[in-house]
């Protein structure tokens, strides 16, 4: 299985402190659907577009489509801020698994997030995609800050039957999030006290917890330009070619050392699920 995430790294539409992508706000060629074409070409099978937003972009629904019509997995991960009404049947048409960004209830998202009533946007998304039946993930980055709002959140995502995952990451000091790093930072053991009420739990949808030395590791990163890289346990990005470049396989393949299994494998079952042997199926 090979997994490509598009990172949109030019800008946001969120400025969140505890981001650890490191925007640059130039002007520069989106060369998203030139990358999918590429990524066809190279067989990967999952294709992740990740933050910034990827609805905010305008090469992002051609794109996902692209991707999907071509039979890779398509997952969007998403803070939500630029869903439209018609993205609903784009969702449910064309991207496999929709990721949607929510750190704590009410004041404690906004907060984090710092967008004024992003929460309630976030919860009539999932109300609408729930009457739609369109399964989703939820993704919370765990920090010193929002710490006190975890249970709750959780209660709140019980009550929704089309979440069948939630991914629980603590918090990364990679990159520009290094300078938030005090105000963030939550150890490994306080991450472990904080989500232990979740043993004794037993909800419909599957949970994921990732430590920071789990997760930092194992993944390979396109932007929109096309600049392969991917990151180190020291928290920095480590530039690998261009996903253009005649060699870029060879490049990739001999990573294999160094990724990590837990995030090479993540998706197996997703893929076996949505793509079978036998052909195509939602």
């Amino acid at each position: 299985m090979k997994r490509l995430i598009l990172t949109y790294n030019q800008n946001c539409n969120l400025s969140c402190d505890f981001c650890y992508i490191n925007f640059h706000y130039e002007k520069i060629e989106d060369k998203t659907y030139e990358i999918i074409k590429r990524a066809i070409s190279l067989n990967f099978d999952i294709i992740t577009f990740g933050g910034g937003d990827a609805f905010s972009k305008k090469s992002f629904r051609d794109s996902c489509i692209l991707a999907k019509e071509n039979n890779l997995v398509t997952h969007v991960d998403t803070n939500g801020l630029s869903i439209k009404s018609n993205d609903f049947d784009f969702i449910k048409k064309y991207v496999d698994v929709i990721g949607i960004s929510l750190d704590g209830i009410g004041e404690y998202h906004d907060d984090l997030r710092k967008s004024k009533n992003l929460f309630s946007k976030i919860n009539s998304i999932i109300e609408h995609m729930e009457s739609l039946n369109i399964k989703m993930k939820i993704n919370t980055i765990l920090t010193e800050k929002n710490k006190d709002s975890i249970y709750n959140l959780y209660i709140y995502l019980t009550k929704f039957k089309n979440i069948e995952r939630w991914s629980i990451y603590q918090f990364f000091p990679l990159s520009v999030a290094k300078d938030y790093k005090d105000m963030f930072e939550i150890s490994d053991e306080n991450f472990d006290i904080i989500l232990d009420f979740l043993n004794n739990e037993s909800p419909h949808f599957k949970i994921e917890k990732f430590k920071f030395r789990d997760r930092v590791n194992g993944y390979i990163f396109c932007d929109e330009e096309g600049n392969v890289y991917t990151n180190s346990l020291e928290g920095e990005y480590i530039h690998l070619c261009s996903i253009f470049d005649y060699h870029v396989e060879e490049i990739i393949s001999e990573l294999k050392e160094f990724i990590n299994p837990k995030t090479s494998n993540r998706y197996v079952s997703t893929q076996k699920k949505i793509y079978p042997k036998n052909g195509w199926k939602k």
